[in-house]
């Protein structure tokens, strides 16, 4: 797996656990103080995510950071 190929799963990851809290990416965007069009360009695999940004997803979904990274072909 590639490095893009690794960041597209990972913001598949955060959308998944975005959708099964039925967040908008705009909602989530506000709880991580950042525009809806950087959480749509993280989920779309487009931007480098921070482990800051990592750690603030993971507080704003209730969901341990570890389960991002899980990501086996």
């Amino acid at each position: 797996m590639n490095f893009q190929q690794f960041r597209k799963r990972i913001g598949l990851k955060i959308k998944y656990y975005r959708n099964l809290r039925d967040y908008t990416q705009a909602y989530l965007g506000e709880l991580v103080k950042c525009d809806e069009s950087y959480i749509s360009q993280i989920e779309n695999g487009h931007k480098n995510i921070s482990l800051k940004m990592v750690h603030k997803i993971s507080e704003a979904l209730n969901v341990s950071a570890a389960k991002f990274f899980d990501v086996e072909d």
